[in-house]
């Protein structure tokens, strides 16, 4: 799910299934009619639509369902659930963000689920909870992680000084811009990725208990400005000045690491199906290195669940497919594919046994996963990924100073969440 959680994030890539089922009959009758199911699937990539195309035969033959696959990016199927589902249009079943899940859920447009025993740990559980109820089952778990160049680094670098002092390189010169350096990349502009920075120095979102008090925002204290403020230095002082771009840097980023400009990038672990695709780039994947002030990068421990429409009328159904697509060996299969890390507690533990960059994907995510954040998956939180839009940019173009800028998003989401969400 990339990136735009709103990655939809923003964050990161991302699928929505969607089930349309004709009437019913019974299996054994000759006369009985079958039921359609329509697996609607992200159309960012072919993988997906790949995956339920190889999985569906055994759901088809065992509830008498055709499944038919058709495309459409898991953003727009979501926001498109509130009109579609009472016209009759929506799907059955998506999948949807972690953040996304509780927030549909609450809204009223999940119906919620019930989870196949034995597959997840309580902290994936908690990923799809709101009030008590699971609005999802668990497919994936997601963080930041570290991709590095094998022709440059023997090695993976263990802290961010050693990350300066590849960005000092000269052989990583911007080609349209010597005194600028690509050596290192990531789309801080992008609150998702700049989260385990700021995180890290002493910064976040929610307070409180469990981190749900959504009127205790932590990200203008001291330990976020100083995080900031080191996230700014290097754009005024390292980078092109593209990577200011909210949206255009982030192929920026890809372009420069695949063809073999950059020696290091920080991005959500989906990516590695897509530098897969180049062939003559050769990497490895590690967790992220110790930030300068000591402490562990932070970043949200996210991912991905398969969801319910509340206005499916098949819900029935629907649930077999949860079960069934999450299963362990159709997760060991979406891993091989994908390269994404199941959530089923079973497959995860086989995907970082494997050998390669699939293995190395796994556990960097689970070493990230076992102390990251889970993303906070209330309502106010749609209002965090809004006002942080201009938190880092407005800092990095210096249209005014870190703490300015960490000040003005703090007031923008205060003043929204109080609007929208006090009693």
């Amino acid at each position: 799910m990339r990136k735009n959680f709103k990655r939809l994030g923003m964050l990161v890539l991302a699928v929505g299934l969607t089930f349309s089922l004709a009437a019913c009959g019974s299996s054994s009758s000759s006369s009985s009619k079958k039921q359609t199911l329509t697996v609607s699937v992200d159309n960012s990539s072919n993988t997906y639509k790949k995956f339920v195309n190889q999985i569906k035969g055994k759901f088809e033959k065992k509830y008498n369902v055709k499944v038919k696959v058709r495309t459409k990016a898991m953003s727009d199927q979501l926001d498109a659930l509130k009109l579609d589902g009472p016209s009759g249009k929506a799907p059955d079943v998506m999948m949807a963000a972690y953040d996304n899940v509780g927030v549909l859920g609450k809204q009223g447009q999940l119906a919620s689920v019930k989870l196949a025993s034995g597959r997840y740990s309580t902290k994936d559980k908690k990923l799809v909870t709101m009030n008590g109820k699971y609005y999802g089952e668990p497919a994936t778990v997601e963080t930041m992680v570290m991709y590095y160049n094998k022709k440059y680094l023997k090695t993976a670098p263990t802290n961010f000084k050693q990350l300066e002092d590849i960005s000092k390189d000269s052989k990583y010169a911007y080609s349209n811009d010597k005194t600028k350096n690509v050596g290192f990349l990531v789309q801080w502009t992008n609150f998702y990725d700049a989260y385990g920075l700021i995180k890290g120095y002493g910064g976040y979102v929610f307070g409180g208990k469990n981190n749900k008090d959504i009127n205790d925002l932590g990200l203008n204290n001291s330990g976020a400005v100083e995080g900031l403020t080191y996230i700014t230095n290097w754009f005024k002082n390292v980078w092109p000045k593209g990577m200011q771009s909210t949206t255009s840097n982030e192929n920026f980023i890809t372009s420069q690491f695949t063809g073999g400009k950059t020696a290091v990038v920080l991005d959500g672990s989906w990516m590695a199906s897509t530098y897969n695709q180049t062939k003559s780039l050769k990497y490895s994947v590690a967790a992220i290195p110790t930030l300068k002030n000591g402490k562990k990068y932070q970043p949200f421990a996210g991912g991905k669940a398969w969801v319910i429409s509340k206005y499916s009328k098949h819900k029935s159904v629907a649930q077999k497919w949860l079960n069934y697509v999450t299963n362990t060996k159709n997760q060991n299969k979406f891993n091989k594919m994908t390269y994404e890390v199941p959530a089923n507690e079973a497959a995860r533990k086989t995907a970082s046994k494997a050998s390669g960059t699939r293995g190395e994907v796994a556990k960097a995510v689970l070493t990230e996963f076992k102390s990251a954040e889970p993303m906070p998956n209330m309502p106010a939180m749609t209002e965090v990924w809004t006002g942080a839009e201009n938190l880092i940019v407005n800092a990095a173009s210096g249209k005014k100073t870190p703490k300015q800028s960490a000040d003005a998003a703090v007031k923008e989401i205060a003043q929204t969440i109080k609007q929208k969400y006090s009693n």
